[in-house]
Order: structure tokens, then sequence, then C-alpha cells
């Protein structure tokens, strides 16, 4: 997209920020829902991740690529713009679901009242709302997938209604240990990512937001008197399970039928939108780019795609 030697300007939401042994260092900025540039900024700039940015540069080449070379920038709050005005420029970089988190809060936050078993209700509640302010913010992970603002609610809203079509079609499952499992299951990623950047915390590269979470679910249940209880095991059976498999996080495997659901509902969010938003930016007819989580294997966007 970007041509050699030629100015631009973009409204940008920086998505990734990497330490580089040059004179420029790298930042990821989306420019729309469906398009990234590489940016190289100067080691003496600050630019902080998950912020809204006007910037100005120039195209170069960079190792055989074009990248954009930042040549002035201001935050997106520091411009003369209205709110109405911020909204629909974040609109367009984000995309119209992306921007919708609030919506995506209330229905998160609806589900959790409708928990049924008290225990269950009292430490997802606690737990949500302790570290709301950053879930609703963070991405869900460095690069793989959801790795944008809002991400880490996107997907645990999508999580919660592929959870909630299995709980209507199948009788046997308990619907509050899936709505608490997967309203819970990542939400240490707060914990477990840089919040100004997609780095991760000592806490996140010893530790992993599977234990740490389990660990929260422990304090929370003790604090209340819980503690011992079966729902708090199968609770926290579900949280240390998700992942399924060692290689992937997980120091257990499904062994109830909830943490099977809310495993496959992970699993199968995880690789369908990063799918999706490869084949948003192919042509019809074409391959898309490797999908890292679908095992870099390429799609074909055909002519009944939507």
């Amino acid at each position: 997209m970007l041509e050699l030697n030629k100015k631009y300007t973009f409204y940008a939401l920086s998505e990734g920020i990497f330490e580089s042994n040059s004179d420029t260092y790298p930042v990821i900025m989306r420019i729309n829902k469906n398009k990234n540039i590489t940016v190289r900024v100067k080691n003496d700039i600050k630019i902080e991740n998950n912020k809204f940015y006007y910037i100005e540069g120039v195209g170069i080449e960079y190792k055989n690529r074009i990248h954009l070379r930042l040549d002035s920038f201001k935050l997106l709050e520091e411009l003369n713009l209205s709110i109405k005005e911020m909204e629909s420029i974040k609109c367009e970089i984000l995309g119209n679901k992306m921007i919708k988190y609030t919506e995506f809060a209330s229905f998160i936050e609806n589900e959790i009242d409708n928990i049924e078993n008290q225990i269950l209700k009292d430490i997802t509640k606690e737990i949500y709302y302790k570290y709301k302010e950053d879930f609703i913010v963070y991405p869900a992970a460095s690069k793989f997938h959801h790795a944008y603002r809002h991400g880490l609610i996107y997907h645990t809203y999508d999580c919660l209604k592929l959870g909630l079509a299995y709980c209507d079609l199948y009788e046997a499952i308990n619907k509050d240990l899936v709505v608490s499992g997967i309203v819970l299951h990542d939400m240490m990623k707060v914990k477990e990512l840089k919040k100004d950047s997609q780095e991760y915390t000592v806490e996140g590269k010893l530790i992993g937001h599977i234990s740490l979470m389990s660990n929260e679910i422990e304090k929370v249940a003790s604090n209340k008197g819980y503690d011992g209880s079966e729902e708090v095991l199968l609770l926290n059976h579900i949280i240390l399970s998700h992942h399924d498999e060692g290689e992937f996080g997980s120091p257990k495997n499904p062994q109830i039928l909830e943490a099977l659901i809310v495993h496959l509902v992970d699993l199968s969010d995880a690789r369908i939108v990063p799918t999706i938003e490869a084949l948003e930016k192919t042509n019809t007819g074409e391959f898309s780019e490797q999908i890292f989580v679908n095992d870099r294997h390429k799609y074909l966007k055909h002519k009944l795609s939507k």
C-alpha cells in the first residue's frame, strides 16, 4: 500500500510496539479495520500502545519493505474534534463491531446477573468488576488473535454467545458454570500483558493468565468463605483446562462437560475471527496470507464469500 517517498497522513491506532537495535523502532498501526502499516519511530520519541493518533510521514525502504517514517504525530484527543467526530474516526479504524465494547459489556454483565448459583455469581461478579476498566480496553493477545484495543472484551463476548448457544442446544450443560468460565477464562490477560504495549509482563512470562486467574478465584473464594466448595473446584478446573494441552499453557485437559464447552468456544473464536479478518484483506479468487492460528494455512476467498 505504501509507496516510496510519498507523503501520507493517517488517523491510526497503535497496536504493537517493538524493540529495535537501529535508530528507530517499529510500531504496528491500524489505519482501518482491514489494514495495518509499520511505522518507524525515532528512539527519542515515545509512542504509547493502544492509543489513537493523527500521524504524518513519508514512505521509506527498510529491509526491502516500505515502512512509514514518522515525521509528526498528535494524540486524537489533542485535536480540535467533537466527540462525534472522534467516535467516527475510531469506528472507521476499528470497524463497527469492535467499537461496540459498551454493548459487549452490558451483554456480559446481564449474563453475570442471570447466574443462579450464588457462589459462582459472587465470585464472577467480584472479579469482573475489579478488572473491568482494563478488561474493556485490553487486547486478547500480543499478536495471534484479537490483538487490538477492545480485543479482550470482543473475544469474551463472542465466546459467551457461542457458549450460550451450546447451552440452549444441550440440556445437560450447566449454564452457570459455562458463563462463569467464559467470562473469567482470559480476564487475567490484563496482568499477563503490559498496558502500554503488547509485550508480556514478568507475571505473564513466569505465571501466565491461566494460573493468575486460578489464584484470583481461590483468593476471592477464601475471602467470601467459599473455599473448599465444589463450585470453586469446578470453576478452577475450567480455567486451568481451557487451553486443553500443556503445550498451550493448560496444566490439565478438560474433564467435565462445561470445561470442554469453554475450551471449544475459546478455540473456535480464536481461529475463526483471524480467518475472517485475513479474508477481508484478500481479493475474491485469491488466497489469504498465512494464518498462524490455523497452522499457517492460507484460505481461499471464493466468489460466494460474504
